[in-house]
């Protein structure tokens, strides 16, 4: 059956990746401890704010390079393009990222933050991820992970540990410089000189790589319209507190949607092995089953999955409940997220990704409106309710697209 061959690829690349995240989440531990529950509800703003500039530095481009180019990205010329285009992109990014934090953070407990990860857009640790798999370097992209991860945890567990960084801005400088060690491998790898030669062809290179990337990009960015913004709404129209303990929820919710990401990319591996063009019920309903079955300890035994994910934080009763109910209903997006896997690989096989772009960017819009207006006229407690808007939406709208086209069978 299909869908079993995707959960064991989908189960295998998540565990390739079970080493940094299981760091990530010791060291959202001790930053929570460190920080309290209200200033860490902020932290989660500042990373979510980072995350976006990283989406806007990329803009589909290392998926649009692994597709259009692969090998001969890392030679002659084009290497030398591709790199420039990438420069350019995080510079770009960057110097966004420091207008945004006089814009929109300036009153904010992340404004200082924000400067300091703005820098760190410059000095991401994936930053030449593109060139090792690109290059088929399986090695030394290996090896660039376990450098990252051994400076992550060694100089985070310094800053947090040993000198009790409790502070934003001070954790934010310890993530940037934690991030220098594999950057500094990858300029050693993949960096030349001639990247500042700019001349007419590097030109023409960047505007057809924009216009081939829209799509991708549309794609990306309208991802953040979805779970992000419950954040967002929360942090603009709820208390502190509220905000301290949604963040709670909502980082492991979406730690547990990044993976799911991964089973995407195993089921476009097994799709591009079939010429097959139905897309079979049966094999999307096992799937589901079984991410309802994986999540099921987030609404059945939220208070031991968040005592246990979140180890140090400093948990109060109050805080603690409110978490939980704030899980129990976004934990709801992962069984939507499972509906639509299968939907959203084949059109990405299919290269349909304007069409898809144009849904999720749709879904996106109405979740923010939904959102914005719901929280002026509800409690707080509906906001998590609120979120799953888009997500239901963008099942139901390519689920009607693939009843139009006639691409179900059982």
């Amino acid at each position: 059956m299909q869908a079993l061959k995707n959960i064991r690829i989908g189960i295998f690349i998540s565990l390739v990746n079970i080493l940094i995240q299981g760091v990530s989440v010791l060291v959202q531990n001790i930053i929570a401890s460190n920080l309290g529950i209200v200033k860490f509800g902020y932290f989660g703003i500042l990373q979510s704010d980072y995350t976006i500039f990283c989406a806007l530095a990329d803009f589909g481009m290392a998926t649009l390079i692994l597709a259009f180019f692969g090998k001969r990205a890392t030679q002659g010329r084009l290497f030398i393009n591709v790199l420039q285009l990438r420069l350019s992109m995080t510079a770009l990014a960057a110097l966004t990222m420091v207008a945004f934090a006089f814009i929109c953070r300036w009153d904010s407990p992340v404004f200082y933050g924000e400067l300091i990860l703005a820098l760190g857009l410059l000095f991401q640790h994936a930053f030449f991820d593109w060139y090792f798999i690109c290059g088929n370097f399986w090695k030394k992209l290996l090896l660039s992970k376990v450098l990252h991860t051994i400076s992550y945890t060694t100089i985070m567990g310094i800053a947090l540990w040993y000198l009790h960084f409790d502070s934003i801005p001070a954790i934010a400088g310890a993530m940037v410089v934690a991030a220098l060690p594999a950057f500094g491998f990858g300029v050693g790898q993949a960096f030349t000189a001639k990247v500042l030669r700019i001349g007419l062809h590097t030109r023409k290179f960047f505007a057809l790589m924009f216009k081939s990337a829209c799509p991708y990009a549309l794609s990306s960015l309208a991802s953040f319209a979805y779970l992000p913004v419950g954040l967002y709404t929360v942090a603009s129209f709820a208390s502190e507190s509220f905000l301290g303990s949604y963040n709670f929820a909502h980082k492991l919710i979406i730690l547990a949607s990044g993976l799911m990401v991964h089973f995407i990319s195993s089921s476009l591996i097994t799709l591009h092995q079939t010429d097959s063009k139905t897309l079979h019920l049966r094999d999307q309903a096992v799937f589901t089953l079984f991410i309802a079955a994986v999540s099921s300890p987030f609404w059945l035994f939220p208070e031991y999955t968040l005592r246990i994910i979140f180890f140090a934080a400093p948990w109060t009763n109050d805080v603690l409940a409110t978490s939980c109910f704030c899980l129990r209903i976004l934990a709801l997006s992962l069984i939507l997220q499972a509906t639509r896997m299968g939907m959203i690989s084949t059109m990405l096989k299919e290269k349909r990704t304007w069409t898809y772009g144009i849904m999720i960017t749709a879904g996106g819009v109405v979740n923010i409106a939904v959102c914005l207006i719901g929280a002026r006229v509800l409690s707080n407690s509906y906001i998590p309710l609120l979120t799953l808007t888009g997500d239901l939406l963008l099942s139901l709208q390519l689920a009607v697209y693939f009843i139009k086209h006639r691409r179900f069978g059982w």
